[in-house]
Protein backbone atom coordinates (compact mmCIF):
# COMPACT_ATOMS: atom_id res chain seq x y z
CA UNK A 1 0.00 0.00 0.00
CA UNK A 2 1.46 3.35 -1.03
CA UNK A 3 1.34 5.91 1.84
CA UNK A 4 -0.42 9.16 1.20
CA UNK A 5 1.71 12.28 0.92
CA UNK A 6 0.10 15.05 2.91
CA UNK A 7 1.12 18.63 3.56
CA UNK A 8 1.35 17.92 7.31
CA UNK A 9 3.60 14.91 6.72
CA UNK A 10 5.83 16.80 4.34
CA UNK A 11 6.09 19.69 6.79
CA UNK A 12 6.97 17.34 9.65
CA UNK A 13 9.67 15.61 7.66
CA UNK A 14 11.04 18.91 6.46
CA UNK A 15 11.24 20.32 9.96
CA UNK A 16 12.97 17.21 11.24
CA UNK A 17 15.59 17.27 8.51
CA UNK A 18 16.09 21.01 8.88
CA UNK A 19 16.57 20.69 12.63
CA UNK A 20 19.13 17.96 12.11
CA UNK A 21 20.99 20.06 9.59
CA UNK A 22 20.85 23.09 11.91
CA UNK A 23 22.14 21.05 14.88
CA UNK A 24 24.96 19.58 12.80
CA UNK A 25 25.86 23.02 11.51
CA UNK A 26 25.91 24.58 14.99
CA UNK A 27 27.99 21.72 16.34
CA UNK A 28 30.51 22.05 13.53
CA UNK A 29 30.71 25.81 14.13
CA UNK A 30 31.37 25.19 17.86
CA UNK A 31 34.02 22.60 17.00
CA UNK A 32 35.78 25.01 14.63
CA UNK A 33 35.65 27.82 17.21
CA UNK A 34 36.80 25.77 20.23
CA UNK A 35 38.82 23.06 18.52
CA UNK A 36 37.53 20.51 21.06
CA UNK A 37 36.39 17.04 20.12
CA UNK A 38 33.79 16.99 22.91
CA UNK A 39 32.51 19.45 25.50
CA UNK A 40 30.91 17.15 28.05
CA UNK A 41 31.40 13.67 29.47
CA UNK A 42 28.15 12.52 27.89
CA UNK A 43 29.31 13.32 24.37
CA UNK A 44 32.15 10.75 24.51
CA UNK A 45 32.44 8.91 27.87
CA UNK A 46 35.40 6.75 26.81
CA UNK A 47 37.49 9.65 25.53
CA UNK A 48 36.50 11.84 28.47
CA UNK A 49 37.60 9.19 30.99
CA UNK A 50 40.92 8.71 29.21
CA UNK A 51 41.41 12.48 29.07
CA UNK A 52 40.79 12.73 32.81
CA UNK A 53 43.48 10.16 33.62
CA UNK A 54 45.95 11.83 31.27
CA UNK A 55 45.32 15.26 32.76
CA UNK A 56 45.83 13.92 36.25
CA UNK A 57 49.12 12.36 35.13
CA UNK A 58 50.10 15.66 33.50
CA UNK A 59 49.41 17.63 36.70
CA UNK A 60 51.41 15.11 38.74
CA UNK A 61 54.32 15.27 36.29
CA UNK A 62 54.17 19.08 36.27
CA UNK A 63 54.32 19.11 40.08
CA UNK A 64 57.29 16.72 40.02
CA UNK A 65 58.96 18.93 37.42
CA UNK A 66 58.54 22.02 39.62
CA UNK A 67 59.90 20.17 42.68
CA UNK A 68 62.83 18.83 40.69
CA UNK A 69 63.58 22.29 39.30
CA UNK A 70 63.57 23.76 42.82
CA UNK A 71 65.85 20.92 43.97
CA UNK A 72 68.22 21.57 41.07
CA UNK A 73 68.46 25.24 42.07
CA UNK A 74 69.04 24.19 45.68
CA UNK A 75 71.86 21.85 44.69
CA UNK A 76 73.41 24.51 42.46
CA UNK A 77 73.69 26.81 45.48
CA UNK A 78 75.08 23.89 47.51
CA UNK A 79 77.59 23.18 44.75
CA UNK A 80 78.71 26.81 44.74
CA UNK A 81 79.17 26.74 48.53
CA UNK A 82 81.17 23.52 48.42
CA UNK A 83 83.26 24.82 45.56
CA UNK A 84 84.22 27.79 47.75
CA UNK A 85 85.09 25.45 50.64
CA UNK A 86 87.15 23.25 48.33
CA UNK A 87 89.18 26.26 47.23
CA UNK A 88 89.89 27.15 50.87
CA UNK A 89 91.16 23.67 51.76
CA UNK A 90 92.93 23.00 48.44
CA UNK A 91 95.85 20.74 49.34
CA UNK A 92 97.93 21.84 46.36
CA UNK A 93 101.03 23.36 48.02
CA UNK A 94 101.15 25.98 45.24
CA UNK A 95 97.55 27.13 45.75
CA UNK A 96 98.16 30.57 47.21
CA UNK A 97 95.33 31.99 49.26
CA UNK A 98 94.19 28.59 50.52
CA UNK A 99 94.33 27.59 54.18
CA UNK A 100 96.62 24.65 53.39
CA UNK A 101 99.13 26.95 51.71
CA UNK A 102 99.35 28.99 54.93
CA UNK A 103 99.60 25.81 57.01
CA UNK A 104 102.51 24.51 54.94
CA UNK A 105 104.29 27.84 55.29
CA UNK A 106 103.89 27.66 59.07
CA UNK A 107 105.10 24.06 59.05
CA UNK A 108 108.16 24.51 56.85
CA UNK A 109 109.31 28.07 57.53
CA UNK A 110 112.82 27.75 59.06
CA UNK A 111 112.49 30.69 61.42
CA UNK A 112 108.65 30.74 61.43
CA UNK A 113 108.60 34.41 62.35
CA UNK A 114 105.24 34.81 60.60
CA UNK A 115 103.42 32.00 62.38
CA UNK A 116 101.39 34.36 64.53
CA UNK A 117 100.08 36.25 61.49
CA UNK A 118 99.49 33.00 59.60
CA UNK A 119 97.40 31.80 62.53
CA UNK A 120 95.11 34.81 62.16
CA UNK A 121 94.81 34.14 58.42
CA UNK A 122 93.96 30.47 58.98
CA UNK A 123 91.36 31.36 61.62
CA UNK A 124 89.78 33.70 59.08
CA UNK A 125 89.60 30.77 56.64
CA UNK A 126 87.67 28.76 59.26
CA UNK A 127 85.21 31.64 59.54
CA UNK A 128 84.88 31.76 55.75
CA UNK A 129 83.98 28.08 55.55
CA UNK A 130 81.24 28.51 58.17
CA UNK A 131 79.87 31.45 56.21
CA UNK A 132 79.86 29.42 52.96
CA UNK A 133 78.06 26.50 54.58
CA UNK A 134 75.47 28.78 56.15
CA UNK A 135 74.30 29.87 52.71
CA UNK A 136 70.61 30.01 51.79
CA UNK A 137 68.36 29.21 48.88
CA UNK A 138 65.48 31.62 49.27
CA UNK A 139 64.59 31.59 52.96
CA UNK A 140 65.97 28.11 53.58
CA UNK A 141 69.44 27.17 54.79
CA UNK A 142 70.93 24.70 52.30
CA UNK A 143 73.05 22.59 54.66
CA UNK A 144 70.73 22.49 57.67
CA UNK A 145 69.18 19.12 56.90
CA UNK A 146 65.42 18.96 57.41
CA UNK A 147 65.50 22.05 59.63
CA UNK A 148 65.99 24.61 56.88
CA UNK A 149 64.86 27.62 58.93
CA UNK A 150 67.67 27.69 61.52
CA UNK A 151 71.32 28.46 60.87
CA UNK A 152 73.25 25.16 60.70
CA UNK A 153 76.74 26.11 61.94
CA UNK A 154 77.50 28.30 64.95
CA UNK A 155 80.43 28.93 67.24
CA UNK A 156 80.21 28.37 70.99
CA UNK A 157 82.85 29.37 73.57
CA UNK A 158 85.03 26.57 74.85
CA UNK A 159 84.70 26.34 78.63
CA UNK A 160 87.73 26.15 80.87
CA UNK A 161 87.73 22.58 82.26
CA UNK A 162 89.48 23.79 85.44
CA UNK A 163 86.92 26.52 86.15
CA UNK A 164 85.34 26.38 89.61
CA UNK A 165 82.75 29.02 90.40
CA UNK A 166 83.11 28.42 94.14
CA UNK A 167 86.88 28.40 94.22
CA UNK A 168 88.57 30.72 96.76
CA UNK A 169 92.38 31.25 96.35
CA UNK A 170 94.61 30.68 99.38
CA UNK A 171 96.30 34.06 98.89
CA UNK A 172 94.20 36.55 96.88
CA UNK A 173 97.21 38.88 96.67
CA UNK A 174 99.46 36.25 95.08
CA UNK A 175 97.43 34.44 92.46
CA UNK A 176 99.08 31.45 90.83
CA UNK A 177 98.37 30.23 87.30
CA UNK A 178 96.30 27.43 88.82
CA UNK A 179 94.30 30.03 90.75
CA UNK A 180 93.60 31.93 87.55
CA UNK A 181 92.38 28.83 85.73
CA UNK A 182 90.00 27.94 88.52
CA UNK A 183 88.75 31.48 89.01
CA UNK A 184 88.21 32.35 85.34
CA UNK A 185 85.93 30.53 83.00
CA UNK A 186 87.69 32.01 79.95
CA UNK A 187 91.40 32.82 79.64
CA UNK A 188 93.65 34.32 77.01
CA UNK A 189 96.47 32.26 75.51
CA UNK A 190 98.68 33.62 78.28
CA UNK A 191 96.33 32.43 81.01
CA UNK A 192 95.12 35.94 81.80
CA UNK A 193 91.45 36.72 82.50
CA UNK A 194 89.51 38.10 79.57
CA UNK A 195 86.05 39.36 78.78
CA UNK A 196 86.21 37.86 75.30
CA UNK A 197 84.82 34.38 75.77
CA UNK A 198 86.15 33.12 72.41
CA UNK A 199 89.80 33.86 73.19
CA UNK A 200 89.93 30.73 75.30
CA UNK A 201 89.04 28.75 72.21
CA UNK A 202 85.76 27.95 70.55
CA UNK A 203 83.77 24.94 69.50
CA UNK A 204 81.93 24.49 66.22
CA UNK A 205 78.31 23.41 66.67
CA UNK A 206 75.95 21.89 64.14
CA UNK A 207 72.35 22.73 65.01
CA UNK A 208 73.43 23.31 68.58
CA UNK A 209 75.47 20.10 68.99
CA UNK A 210 79.28 20.34 69.30
CA UNK A 211 80.76 18.57 66.27
CA UNK A 212 83.96 17.61 68.16
CA UNK A 213 82.23 16.19 71.21
CA UNK A 214 83.08 12.81 72.68
CA UNK A 215 79.86 12.77 74.71
CA UNK A 216 77.80 9.69 73.67
CA UNK A 217 74.61 11.76 73.83
CA UNK A 218 76.01 14.36 71.43
CA UNK A 219 77.37 11.69 69.11
CA UNK A 220 73.99 9.96 69.06
CA UNK A 221 72.33 13.22 67.99
CA UNK A 222 74.93 13.78 65.29
CA UNK A 223 74.56 10.18 64.09
CA UNK A 224 70.83 10.71 63.68
CA UNK A 225 71.29 14.00 61.84
CA UNK A 226 73.91 12.50 59.57
CA UNK A 227 72.26 9.15 58.79
CA UNK A 228 68.70 9.14 60.06
CA UNK A 229 67.16 12.52 59.30
CA UNK A 230 65.57 12.72 55.86
CA UNK A 231 63.48 15.19 53.88
CA UNK A 232 61.84 13.56 50.89
CA UNK A 233 60.39 15.09 47.73
CA UNK A 234 58.58 13.36 44.88
CA UNK A 235 60.51 14.01 41.67
CA UNK A 236 59.08 11.21 39.55
CA UNK A 237 61.01 8.19 40.86
CA UNK A 238 57.84 6.12 41.31
CA UNK A 239 56.53 7.35 44.67
CA UNK A 240 55.46 4.28 46.66
CA UNK A 241 54.30 3.38 50.16
CA UNK A 242 55.11 0.15 51.97
CA UNK A 243 53.54 -0.62 55.31
CA UNK A 244 52.54 3.00 55.83
CA UNK A 245 56.07 4.22 55.17
CA UNK A 246 57.51 5.83 52.10
CA UNK A 247 59.89 3.67 50.09
CA UNK A 248 63.14 5.64 50.20
CA UNK A 249 64.09 4.49 46.70
CA UNK A 250 60.92 6.04 45.24
CA UNK A 251 61.60 9.58 46.51
CA UNK A 252 64.59 11.91 46.76
CA UNK A 253 66.24 13.08 49.96
CA UNK A 254 67.13 16.80 49.92
CA UNK A 255 68.29 17.05 53.55
CA UNK A 256 71.91 18.11 53.12
CA UNK A 257 73.77 17.91 56.44
CA UNK A 258 76.70 20.31 56.86
CA UNK A 259 78.71 17.90 59.04
CA UNK A 260 78.67 15.30 56.28
CA UNK A 261 80.25 17.74 53.82
CA UNK A 262 82.94 19.01 56.21
CA UNK A 263 84.83 15.83 56.97
CA UNK A 264 82.56 14.41 59.64
CA UNK A 265 82.22 14.81 63.39
CA UNK A 266 83.62 13.41 66.61
CA UNK A 267 87.24 12.84 67.57
CA UNK A 268 90.06 10.50 66.68
CA UNK A 269 93.39 9.43 68.18
CA UNK A 270 96.68 10.47 66.61
CA UNK A 271 100.27 9.90 67.70
CA UNK A 272 103.04 12.31 66.71
CA UNK A 273 106.79 11.96 67.24
CA UNK A 274 108.92 15.08 67.31
CA UNK A 275 112.50 14.45 66.14
CA UNK A 276 115.47 14.99 68.40
CA UNK A 277 117.10 18.41 68.14
CA UNK A 278 119.78 20.62 69.67
CA UNK A 279 118.72 24.03 70.93
CA UNK A 280 120.63 27.32 70.73
CA UNK A 281 122.39 26.57 74.03
CA UNK A 282 123.74 23.31 72.66
CA UNK A 283 121.42 21.20 74.76
CA UNK A 284 120.44 17.92 73.09
CA UNK A 285 116.73 17.07 73.25
CA UNK A 286 115.68 13.48 72.47
CA UNK A 287 112.72 12.67 70.26
CA UNK A 288 109.36 12.84 71.98
CA UNK A 289 106.09 11.08 71.20
CA UNK A 290 102.68 12.49 71.99
CA UNK A 291 99.33 10.76 71.70
CA UNK A 292 96.21 12.91 71.39
CA UNK A 293 92.79 11.32 71.85
CA UNK A 294 90.81 14.44 70.99
CA UNK A 295 91.84 15.41 67.46
CA UNK A 296 88.73 16.66 65.62
CA UNK A 297 87.58 15.13 62.33
CA UNK A 298 85.75 18.19 61.08
CA UNK A 299 87.80 20.28 58.65
CA UNK A 300 86.54 23.59 60.06
CA UNK A 301 87.39 22.62 63.64
CA UNK A 302 90.81 21.41 62.55
CA UNK A 303 91.50 24.63 60.65
CA UNK A 304 90.33 26.79 63.54
CA UNK A 305 92.47 24.96 66.12
CA UNK A 306 95.53 25.19 63.87
CA UNK A 307 94.95 28.93 63.69
CA UNK A 308 94.58 29.13 67.47
CA UNK A 309 97.84 27.24 68.08
CA UNK A 310 99.75 29.42 65.61
CA UNK A 311 98.42 32.58 67.23
CA UNK A 312 99.95 31.38 70.49
CA UNK A 313 103.37 31.29 68.83
CA UNK A 314 105.91 33.95 69.67
CA UNK A 315 105.46 37.08 67.49
CA UNK A 316 109.24 37.57 67.58
CA UNK A 317 110.67 34.20 66.49
CA UNK A 318 107.56 32.10 65.87
CA UNK A 319 108.41 29.54 68.55
CA UNK A 320 105.52 27.37 69.67
CA UNK A 321 104.10 28.15 73.10
CA UNK A 322 105.03 24.63 74.20
CA UNK A 323 106.39 21.37 72.84
CA UNK A 324 102.92 19.90 73.22
CA UNK A 325 101.53 22.71 71.04
CA UNK A 326 104.08 21.84 68.36
CA UNK A 327 103.18 18.15 68.50
CA UNK A 328 99.45 18.89 68.38
CA UNK A 329 99.99 21.23 65.43
CA UNK A 330 101.65 18.38 63.50
CA UNK A 331 98.84 16.01 64.42
CA UNK A 332 96.27 18.55 63.23
CA UNK A 333 98.10 19.03 59.92
CA UNK A 334 97.84 15.27 59.26
CA UNK A 335 94.18 15.36 60.27
CA UNK A 336 93.59 18.33 57.95
CA UNK A 337 94.96 16.42 54.95
CA UNK A 338 92.79 13.36 55.60
CA UNK A 339 89.69 15.40 56.35
CA UNK A 340 90.16 17.40 53.15
CA UNK A 341 90.04 14.14 51.16
CA UNK A 342 86.70 13.28 52.78
CA UNK A 343 85.40 16.74 51.93
CA UNK A 344 86.43 16.34 48.30
CA UNK A 345 84.74 12.95 48.12
CA UNK A 346 81.47 14.47 49.28
CA UNK A 347 81.94 17.33 46.83
CA UNK A 348 82.23 14.75 44.04
CA UNK A 349 79.06 13.04 45.28
CA UNK A 350 77.26 16.38 45.28
CA UNK A 351 78.36 16.96 41.69
CA UNK A 352 76.99 13.54 40.72
CA UNK A 353 73.68 14.26 42.47
CA UNK A 354 73.35 17.61 40.72
CA UNK A 355 73.91 15.96 37.34
CA UNK A 356 71.33 13.27 38.14
CA UNK A 357 68.77 15.94 39.00
CA UNK A 358 69.44 17.77 35.73
CA UNK A 359 68.98 14.55 33.75
CA UNK A 360 65.79 13.81 35.66
CA UNK A 361 64.57 17.31 34.86
CA UNK A 362 64.96 16.61 31.17
CA UNK A 363 63.16 13.29 31.53
CA UNK A 364 60.22 14.91 33.33
CA UNK A 365 60.04 17.58 30.64
CA UNK A 366 59.87 14.87 27.95
CA UNK A 367 57.21 12.98 29.91
CA UNK A 368 55.07 16.09 30.28
CA UNK A 369 55.41 16.82 26.57
CA UNK A 370 54.35 13.26 25.63
CA UNK A 371 51.33 13.32 27.96
CA UNK A 372 50.30 16.72 26.63
CA UNK A 373 50.50 15.42 23.08
CA UNK A 374 48.20 12.53 24.04
CA UNK A 375 45.73 14.96 25.64
CA UNK A 376 45.75 17.09 22.52
CA UNK A 377 45.03 14.03 20.40
CA UNK A 378 41.99 13.09 22.52
CA UNK A 379 40.52 16.47 23.48
CA UNK A 380 41.04 18.40 20.26
CA UNK A 381 40.28 17.84 16.58
CA UNK A 382 42.36 18.46 13.50
CA UNK A 383 41.59 22.07 12.38
CA UNK A 384 41.53 21.13 8.68
CA UNK A 385 39.11 18.26 9.31
CA UNK A 386 36.89 20.48 11.47
CA UNK A 387 36.70 23.13 8.76
CA UNK A 388 35.87 20.47 6.16
CA UNK A 389 33.08 19.13 8.38
CA UNK A 390 31.78 22.67 8.83
CA UNK A 391 31.72 23.30 5.07
CA UNK A 392 29.84 20.03 4.50
CA UNK A 393 27.36 20.83 7.30
CA UNK A 394 26.79 24.27 5.79
CA UNK A 395 26.19 22.67 2.41
CA UNK A 396 23.65 20.24 3.92
CA UNK A 397 21.89 23.07 5.70
CA UNK A 398 21.70 25.19 2.55
CA UNK A 399 20.44 22.16 0.62
CA UNK A 400 17.75 21.54 3.21
CA UNK A 401 16.52 25.09 2.79
CA UNK A 402 16.40 24.69 -0.99
CA UNK A 403 14.48 21.43 -0.67
CA UNK A 404 11.94 23.29 1.45
CA UNK A 405 11.46 25.85 -1.31
CA UNK A 406 10.73 23.15 -3.85
CA UNK A 407 8.52 20.96 -1.66
CA UNK A 408 6.36 23.43 0.21
CA UNK A 409 3.82 25.64 -1.53
CA UNK A 410 4.47 29.33 -1.83
CA UNK A 411 1.53 30.21 0.42
CA UNK A 412 2.76 27.84 3.08
CA UNK A 413 6.23 29.33 2.82
CA UNK A 414 4.74 32.74 3.28
CA UNK A 415 2.86 31.46 6.26
CA UNK A 416 6.05 30.03 7.81
CA UNK A 417 7.93 33.28 7.12
CA UNK A 418 10.62 31.37 5.27
CA UNK A 419 10.46 33.55 2.19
Amino acid sequence: MIPRMTTTGSLRGYRYNLQRSTFTLNKSITTVMTGRAFNSFAEDPTAAAESFHLRRAYLRTSSQYDLNESTVRRFEVAYSSMESVEKVIDTDPESKGAAYYAIIRALNDPDASGRNALGQEITAHANDMVQFMNGRYGDNFIFSGADALNVPLTWAPKANPDYDADYVPADPDKLTEDDLKKMNQYLTSDGEPTDDEFKAGRTLCYRGVPVDSDDPSDLEKLDYLSRGEKKYVDIGLGYDMNGGKVESSSVYNIALQAVDFLGGYGQETRTVTLPAYTDEDGTRHPEQSYTFDDIPKNIVSITDEIGTILQRCSPENGAFASTEDEARFNALVDAFEESSFRVKDRFTELTTQAQFLKNNQKQLENNAYTINEQIQGIDYVDPAAAISDFIFAKYCYDTALKVGNSVLSESLMDYMNFA
